[in-house]
């Protein structure tokens, strides 16, 4: 959605234009954009609402939070979704001006009202020399808040409390406190506006994320297909999960001229390899979004089909066994390559995240030198929650690049547990008990990964809990690793869930890479227990993978 040409902007009464103006001189809201609207007693009823709505909706279009000011003449107000509203005579008097000038009968009125409308009061007055019967107005006695130093308001206030035979107050009035008042208004609205445009960036750059943490997964089962056919199916289902179009098509050859959609060239060494036309966008607004990400796409995808052309020339030659040896050497170079070439996508999307990210941090400090409300400073560290939460998803995709990339090795998880559960349980009320001392297994060098995550995990949803427990027990050849808390424990319908990414939360992906990193050795985990009672992931260890001695495993 485009954005609007300002932040905020005043809609008043034309009573108060001169206040106005005279308050926002010198300010950093002297230009700011202002509508004046006709006063309540210059039109009838039906016509000045008609008026009023018309005002807001032709400013609400221009800036994205609106300021009402008005003055008693313009009473009542139509509440219809303005931002704020300031009266008079609040907005220019103290709590204890207002009380003390207040009372029955007592009808306030401003130098914008008194000097320029004074003779369309409400109650009709009559002209001078013209005889006509007043209402009961209630009024007996008018109150000029002298905004203006000018005499034709002193006199048209005179003229109205003569009309109806009441006494008159000229109060002058400092302009001041309600400059005070009206930019202290602007300025937190402002920072309203500023904090839903930021939400709404940042919601859009945590969209791109999770497409851009789907894209690495599925081009990575793009690049270990075998065959041309299958490589082509999983580019089709990229294209359809990240763009959503209801044609794909492709082709040896270009499209001819005029053809409609994205036409998009796969190539791979400056040689076009096949096209691919996507038409037909369920959301066709985001068409030049999605040619972006299809530029980045691009590279790896003309390498995945290269590669499944190099392994199909393997398959055709491997009668004669040079040309397989030299094929299969050809394959595992393209795919050895193909997993650098996603390592350097990866690195590259993730630091220019990263920098929006920082961008982003720097906004919110800057606007948080601003004076708010307290609402507004919650509005903020919710803001600044979620810069985090999109921070740690970067950096998860970081681990998920590395796993599986070193050969598994024996580790002593008693040592893992020992040199990093202090530092994560200490800013918790959590004691550990390790009861693995000595005790290897056959896993992926990222196991600390595996020790730090299930730690952080008990601190984030075992608050209230005690007691971390590691231990272990032998099942039928296998050793079974019991990691136990005494907090709330895991309801039975998130027993599988909390295994699966899950974007949009703050802690989402710790055991989901928990699961990966073990399965890379045959490894599983399982949540198991008692809703309640507190929560226990076992770790079974397959016979081989686990020893107290020091032999290899047996058939890795």
């Amino acid at each position: 959605m485009k954005e609007k040409d300002g932040l905020v902007g005043i809609l008043a009464c034309r009573n108060l234009d001169d206040e106005v103006r005279s308050a926002l001189r010198g300010s950093a809201y002297e230009n700011i954009r202002a509508i004046f609207f006709d006063p309540h007693c210059s039109l009838p009823l039906p016509e000045w609402n008609k008026a009023f709505g018309e005002a807001y909706a032709n400013l609400s279009a221009e800036v994205d939070q609106v300021c009402v000011l008005s003055c008693g003449c313009s009473f009542p107000v139509p509440e219809i979704g303005f931002s704020a509203h300031l009266r008079s005579p609040e907005m220019f008097l103290s709590k204890h001006e207002l009380r003390s000038l207040s009372g029955p009968g007592v009808y306030m009125i401003s130098s914008g009202f008194a000097g320029r409308y004074r003779s369309s009061f409400p109650c009709q007055i009559s002209s001078p020399g013209e005889e006509k019967h007043l209402p009961d107005t209630g009024i007996s006695r008018i109150v000029h808040l002298r905004t203006r130093d000018n005499g034709t308001a002193d006199t048209g206030a005179r003229e109205l409390a003569d009309r109806l035979s009441v006494s008159l107050a000229i109060v002058p009035v400092d302009l001041d406190l309600f400059s005070a008042r009206l930019r202290e208004t602007l300025a937190s609205l402002e920072l309203v506006a500023l904090r839903e445009r930021k939400m709404g960036q940042l919601k859009g750059l945590e969209e791109q994320v999770a497409d851009y943490t789907m894209a690495f997964d599925l081009l990575k089962d793009i690049a270990a297909a075998a065959t041309e056919k299958e490589v082509i199916r999983r580019i089709d289902h990229l294209f359809r999960l990240l763009f959503s179009p209801s044609v794909i098509k492709h082709s040896d050859t270009l499209y001819e001229e005029g053809a409609s959609g994205l036409l998009l060239p796969v190539a791979y060494g400056g040689e076009v390899l096949l096209w691919f036309q996507i038409d037909h966008f369920a959301h066709p607004e985001f068409l030049d979004g999605y040619r972006n990400t299809a530029d980045v796409l691009l590279p790896v995808l003309g390498l995945a089909i290269k590669n499944a052309r190099t392994y199909q020339r393997l398959l055709d030659a491997n009668a004669e066994k040079d040309q397989e040896i030299s094929a299969r050497k050809e394959v595992q170079e393209a795919l050895s390559l193909a997993n650098k070439k996603l390592n350097i996508l990866t690195a590259i999307t993730r630091h220019d995240i990263l920098n929006d990210i920082m961008v982003a941090s720097a906004y919110i400090d800057l606007a948080s030198d601003f004076p708010m409300s307290d609402e507004v400073k919650t509005y903020f560290r919710q803001l600044d929650d979620r810069v985090c939460a999109i921070q740690h998803k970067i950096e998860f995709t970081r681990d998920y690049q590395d796993m599986g990339v070193q050969l598994p090795s024996w580790q002593d998880i008693g040592l893992y547990i020992d040199s990093i559960a202090p530092d994560i349980l200490k800013v918790s009320s959590l004691r550990l008990e390790n009861e693995l001392s000595g005790l290897e297994i056959f896993a992926d060098p990222m196991l600390d990964k595996v020790v730090h995550n299930l730690c952080q995990n008990a601190v984030f949803h075992a608050a209230s809990a005690s007691n971390l427990r590691f231990r272990a027990l032998e099942d039928s050849g296998d050793l079974v690793i019991c990691v136990s808390d005494d907090g709330p424990g895991v309801p039975d319908n998130k027993k599988e869930s909390i295994f699966r990414p899950a974007f949009g939360r703050g802690h989402g992906f710790g055991l989901y890479l928990v699961s990966e990193i073990l399965s890379i050795t045959g490894i599983t985990i399982a949540e198991t227990g008692i809703a309640g009672t507190g929560a226990e992931f076992r770790i079974r260890v397959p016979s081989g993978r686990w020893r107290r001695g020091r032999m290899p495993p047996a058939d890795f």
